[in-house]
C-alpha cells in the first residue's frame, strides 16, 4: 500500500505538469435521450492516461453524470452515462479528472435529445395534509419541455368519483373558492405530456379540506355586532352563516360560533379565534350530523351574545 502510494506521489511529480498534454477526440455515443442511461468510450490523443490510477467524469449539467469510469489504455476510458428525465435539451461539455487533479476538457462532448415527459414531482399541499382550504393551490414540479399537464382531484384513491379533471399548460391550478367539499378527503395525481408522448401518473398524494371555511367578504367596519339568518334554510347537506365584528378596543375580539341540538348538546364548533372587525362568512356542512332536524347556531364574544335557529332536512 505504502509503495503504490509512494509511487502515485514520485508520477505526480515527475509527470503531473506534462498530463494536460492529453486531449479528450470524442464521446461515443455523442448523444442520450432524456431518462435513460448506457455505455459510453472517452477518447483521447497522448499517451499520458496511463499514469494515473483512477479517473471521475462529470458533464456541464443538472441531471447528466457518470460512473464506473475505467481506463483501458492511453487513448480510451470507459464509463457508464446516466441522463436524467429533466436534464436541460443541447450540448454538454464532459471533464475527466485524474488522480493528479489534472481536467480534460472537451466542449459538445455529448447531445441530450428529448424524451416523453418526465413524471411529475408533486410538492404542495404535502401529502397526508390536513385543515387545508376549500380553494388550494395544486403545486408539482417537471422540466420545462412539458407542453400540458393533466391534474386529477377525486374523493377515492382508485379515481372513480373524480372531481377535477383539467388540462393545464403550466402549473399550478388554483382551485376556484368553496369548489371542494368542507371535511372531505382528496386524492390528486398530475402527468405531463410533451412532443413525444405522455408520462405515466405521478404518485397519488392526499389531503383533507378543513371542517369549516371562513371568509372575510366585506372591508367595511360594522357599527355593531350581527348574526345574520343562515341560508339556505332549511339545507342539506350545507349552509351559509354570516355575521359582523364591529371595531372593540384592543382590536381583535376572540369569537365563538358553535353549533347545538334541540337537547343544547354542542355538535360543531365552526369558529373558536380571534377575529379583526369586518364582516365573515362561515360555511357549515351537516355531513357528519346523522339526522334531520332543529339546530342552533351561537354567536359569541366577550360582549354579544346572540343565537339563530336553523333546520336541516335530509
Amino acid at each position: 500500500m505504502k509503495k503504490n502510494l509512494i509511487k502515485i506521489i514520485i508520477l505526480s511529480v515527475l509527470f503531473g505538469a506534462q498530463l494536460k498534454a492529453q486531449i479528450i477526440t470524442s464521446v461515443v455515443p455523442d448523444s442520450g435521450s432524456q431518462n435513460s442511461s448506457f455505455p459510453i468510450s472517452v477518447n483521447g490523443s497522448g499517451t499520458e492516461w496511463h499514469f494515473s490510477p483512477y479517473y471521475e467524469i462529470f458533464f456541464d449539467s443538472v441531471g447528466v453524470t457518470a460512473n464506473n469510469a475505467h481506463m483501458i489504455n492511453d487513448t480510451l476510458i470507459t464509463a457508464t452515462a446516466h441522463v436524467g428525465p429533466k436534464a436541460a435539451l443541447g450540448w454538454r461539455r464532459i471533464i475527466v479528472a485524474d488522480a493528479f487533479l489534472n481536467n480534460y476538457i472537451k466542449d459538445s462532448a455529448l447531445y441530450v435529445i428529448l424524451s416523453i415527459a418526465a413524471v411529475p414531482t408533486l410538492l404542495r399541499p404535502l401529502n397526508n395534509s390536513i385543515d387545508q382550504l376549500q380553494n388550494p393551490t395544486l403545486l408539482w414540479d417537471s422540466n420545462g419541455y412539458a407542453t400540458t399537464f393533466r391534474v386529477q382531484v377525486s374523493t377515492d384513491t382508485n379515481f372513480n368519483n373524480i372531481v377535477i379533471d383539467s388540462i393545464l399548460s403550466n402549473t399550478p391550478l388554483v382551485v376556484r373558492p368553496n369548489f371542494l367539499s368542507l371535511g372531505v378527503k382528496y386524492f390528486w395525481r398530475v402527468s405531463a405530456t410533451n412532443l413525444l408522448g405522455t408520462s405515466a401518473w405521478s404518485t397519488i398524494w392526499k389531503f383533507t379540506i378543513r371542517e369549516t371555511g371562513i371568509s372575510v367578504i366585506s372591508s367595511e367596519i360594522p357599527s355593531d355586532y350581527k348574526l345574520y339568518n343562515n341560508f339556505p334554510n332549511p339545507f342539506n347537506p350545507a349552509t351559509t352563516i354570516k355575521y359582523a365584528i364591529p371595531n372593540r378596543p384592543p382590536g381583535n375580539i376572540f369569537v365563538t360560533l358553535k353549533i347545538y341540538n334541540i337537547e343544547g348538546k354542542e355538535v360543531a364548533t365552526l369558529v373558536n379565534q380571534n377575529q379583526k372587525p369586518g364582516i365573515y362568512e362561515v360555511t357549515f356542512n351537516s355531513t357528519k350530523l346523522l339526522s334531520s332536524g332543529i339546530y342552533f347556531y351561537r354567536l359569541i364574544t366577550n360582549d354579544f351574545e346572540q343565537t339563530k335557529r336553523m333546520a336541516i332536512v335530509k
